[in-house]
């Protein structure tokens, strides 16, 4: 093996040099040295056409640099030698011997970059380097090149080298030894919801405010008179610990008992022996703690521990609920533990994620009660319009398997029951009603207008149909017509980038589809089997309906007024 007298023998790096000589033709020949200089009419390589000029290796193995290639030279090529790369040896039956050989890795490094090379077949038998795989080849038919790749160090200098090889963490194998030793804890980046266990404040005093006002006033905080940090020093450090060490509500390093700025996890053991081995948070280079304290007139007055819950802030409501009630329990359960003259238990959890949560599982279940009172509604305009319950069966039916089949494919398309559902699902009802509401009324104008042809049957069954097909004959162009415009006007809003437009659009098209295949199926399939073969609409059947609905309402009102006198006296008696 040869070695570069220009590189010096303590440095476990040498730098190859490659230079090409392009002959008559297309045949290009490139030269591998350890020296910098280059004969002529040899030139540098072109970097511009992904080429390589030069790269570093190592002269001997060094941590996963352990790949040996060897650069081999045949001078029966006239006039001029030819050079080879190779994993392999030089072969010498074919004039190859070796120039010299170095080490690189065969996977990917820290601070590596990769390299191909491809070997031609035929004579002159030239090799190439490059950076890209398109720019390394030299034909695509059979005797085309033997292509490969190997990971060298990124060029740099002797003194950086020397870093390289003192680096700490290069070539570490945590798992050593038959062992692997515990990963480190990842840094915080709020990802989670910040949960905040405050003391010594009672609460936020809003009796000033004035009604209607479209600023407001937040308010003044209420301070607990009776708390005194020195005090309850040894319970604070008992609760942190506490709250800390719940693995499943805090994530690990996620508990900022502590502010930042304050050296005080070396003064609080003095205070009290129950503050050794406080919990110490993971933070990320400059990220502040958000543990804080309150001053006011030279004393604490309040003290807020921050813990970042296992709570992922992507969750649903609905499901993030349970987690605040994981969160409350716990609390109360150690506040519960202190002594009974302790100020720390009129402490509260609080997080800006429960406010958001809350706010959404209102606007759900108010928009699914809309939803209940607009189908009430809906029954009720309904039946005084048709007059006749078995007309108004089948469009209660027709509703209902509307409003389910549209949940059902909001379920199979992976949506949560969010704010943008539940309001769109309280509109469901008026939108479905339409057509098939359009389809009984084209039932009852049938029964005055249709008279019976020679030879047409009069029995129920018979007049069922007729009155059915003329209904359909009648309104059918029209209400599909109707569907197809709404289905298409909500195109535009699917390419919203606001995404509840977006959903919207969707859900409207969605329940306009369902709703005209069951108009057109199972509503005019129910009136064809169980409608009135001659009923018609008169005034005394309106009045009947009518009072019927009122006397409905009614009842539903009592019922709800019994139910919320019965539930405050069963309170006031629990409370008593």
């Amino acid at each position: 093996m040869k070695t570069n007298p220009n590189t010096n023998k303590t440095d476990p790096l040498l730098t190859v040099y490659m230079s090409k000589l392009v002959q008559g033709g297309s045949t290009t020949i490139y030269r591998f040295s350890l020296n910098t200089s280059i004969p002529s009419p040899w030139k540098v390589c072109s970097t511009e056409h992904d080429e390589v000029s030069s790269f570093q290796a190592f002269n001997h193995p060094c941590n996963n640099y352990t790949s040996r290639m060897t650069v081999c030279v045949s001078r029966e090529y006239r006039p001029y030698p030819s050079w080879m790369i190779t994993s392999g040896l030089c072969d010498p039956r074919h004039g190859w011997t070796q120039e010299f050989s170095f080490y690189v890795a065969a996977s990917p490094q820290q601070n590596s970059r990769r390299l191909y090379f491809a070997q031609c077949h035929q004579r002159p038998h030239p090799s190439r380097l490059c950076v890209k795989t398109p720019g390394c080849g030299f034909s695509s038919g059979p005797d085309g090149p033997l292509k490969g790749s190997f990971y060298t160090p990124l060029p740099s200098d002797p003194s950086s080298a020397a870093k390289t090889k003192a680096s700490k963490t290069s070539g570490f194998n945590p798992c050593s030894g038959g062992a692997c030793g515990r990963p480190a804890v990842r840094p915080l980046v709020d990802t989670g919801a910040m949960v905040f266990v405050v003391f010594g404040i009672l609460g936020v005093n809003r009796s000033e405010n004035r009604e209607n006002h479209v600023i407001g006033d937040m308010g003044s905080v209420m301070l607990d008179p009776e708390f005194d940090i020195f005090k309850e020093m040894g319970h604070l450090c008992k609760i942190c610990k506490a709250v800390g060490a719940n693995r499943k509500l805090v994530k690990p390093g996620g508990a900022q008992c502590l502010p930042s700025g304050n050296k005080l996890s070396s003064v609080l053991p003095l205070l009290h022996p129950e503050c050794h081995s406080l919990p110490e948070p993971n933070l990320l280079p400059g990220q502040l703690s958000h543990g804080a304290v309150g001053m006011h007139g030279g004393k604490v007055r309040w003290l807020s521990m921050a813990f970042e819950s296992t709570t992922y802030k992507g969750k649903s409501s609905f499901q993030t609920y349970s987690d605040f009630l994981q969160w409350e329990n716990f609390i109360q359960e150690q506040l519960a533990s202190l002594p009974q003259t302790s100020a720390l238990q009129r402490g509260f959890q609080t997080c800006e994620h429960w406010k958001q949560i809350f706010m959404e599982i209102i606007g759900v279940e108010s928009a699914l009660w809309s939803l209940l009172l607009s189908l009430a509604i809906c029954v009720a305009a309904v039946s005084v319009f048709t007059a006749h319950p078995l007309l108004l069966l089948p469009v209660l039916i027709t509703i209902i398997g509307v409003i389910c089949l549209v949940v059902a494919v909001m379920y199979w398309l992976g949506w949560e029951m969010g704010a943008v559902e539940a309001i769109s699902l309280s509109i469901l009802v008026g939108s479905s009603v339409d057509y098939c509401l359009h389809l009984v009324e084209g039932y009852l104008l049938a029964g005055e207008t249709v008279s019976l042809m020679p030879g047409q049957s009069s029995e129920p069954s018979a007049e069922r149909q007729r009155r059915t097909l003329e209904a359909v004959n009648h309104v059918g162009v029209a209400i599909v017509s109707s569907a197809v415009t709404t289905a298409i006007s909500t195109v535009p809003l699917f390419f919203c980038v606001i995404v509840p437009f977006a959903k919207f659009g969707q859900i409207v098209a969605i329940n306009t589809a369902i709703s005209i295949l069951f108009t057109l199926s199972v509503t005019s399939a129910l009136l064809a089997c169980m409608a009135p073969a001659h009923f018609s609409r008169h005034p005394g059947a309106v009045l009947k309906a009518s009072l019927a609905v009122v006397a409905a309402a009614a009842l539903g009102g009592a019922l709800c007024w019994t139910g919320q006198q019965l539930g405050a006296s069963a309170w006031r008696s629990l409370s008593t």
